[in-house]
């Protein structure tokens, strides 16, 4: 171990020599770390600072403990899933973000899903521009990559947009399955501006269950709301894990108009 820095605490000492030996392969994914007492010996610490040492590489996402076993380094994560806009809405994408998603980064996708007629909540509502307690289709999503959960959402319709057509259920018709875009234009409301709240946060009790979060870890919090016109069509709230998801954001600018660029020349 190298000469130990003074001012930093015993047990980040302790975690960064074995964050060292992980990383740079001398201890291989499932190989076993030093048990408690041997870290006491090695470092010439206390129980207390060993299991703090333990605690930071877990929490970090490095190790995993057995109770009994004693602690293991984590194999090594999934590529991150990289979520791009607005690109997967252009048209003729028919097909929904999170397959394009898969696809692009080459792992295993698994869905799931259900539909349900309820009324609106207030939040929901306020989003699309309509009566509290309106009905609207809500439809839950559980999305997994390459054996690991990754996101959950759940999307509200207005019925009285879609009620009756062949759309009613976004899992069902001849359309079922695919993206929002093609979906809508089916019925003739032609998506074309999607708005997205973007914040990140603690995760909750039942998310980290759904989501299998590592203590540490927060969640991206993003409520999308689409337009067809000036008619909100779609509301969603997606939770994705934070340590599994990378956003990339391309916006077009406006070009200037010629009297700017003509000033900007003179």
């Amino acid at each position: 171990m190298a000469e130990r820095d003074p001012y930093k605490p015993l047990y980040l000492v302790i975690a960064d020599d074995l964050r060292s030996k992980i990383e740079s392969g001398e201890l291989g994914p499932d190989a076993r770390l030093p048990s408690e007492r041997e870290i006491c010996e090695q470092y010439g610490c206390s129980t207390i600072t060993a299991q703090h040492a333990i605690t930071e590489l877990r929490n970090a996402g490095l190790i995993y403990t057995h109770k009994g076993k004693g602690a293991f380094v984590a194999p090594a994560p999934p590529p991150r899933v990289v979520r791009v806009a607005p690109d997967r809405f252009q048209r003729p994408h028919n097909r929904p973000t999170y397959q394009q998603e898969a696809e692009r980064g080459g792992m295993e996708l698994d869905v799931e899903h259900s539909t349900e007629h309820v009324e609106a909540p207030a939040e929901v509502a306020e989003r699309l521009g309509i009566d509290e307690g309106a009905p609207v289709t809500e439809t839950s999503y559980k999305i997994s990559m390459g054996g690991q959960p990754v996101s959950i959402s759940v999307a509200w319709e207005p019925l009285a947009i879609t009620g009756g057509t062949e759309i009613e259920n976004p899992h069902d018709g001849p359309h079922g399955g695919k993206g929002i875009v093609p979906r809508f234009d089916a019925i003739g409301y032609h998506v074309d501006t999607e708005e997205e709240h973007l914040i990140a946060r603690l995760p909750k009790p039942h998310e980290i269950e759904l989501l299998q979060i590592p203590p540490g870890v927060p969640v991206i919090e993003i409520w999308q709301t689409f337009w067809a016109g000036d008619v909100a069509v779609e509301v969603a709230k997606i939770i994705f894990r934070a340590d599994r998801y990378e956003f990339h954001y391309r916006m077009p600018i406006d070009a200037p108009s010629a009297s700017a660029s003509a000033t900007a020349g003179s």
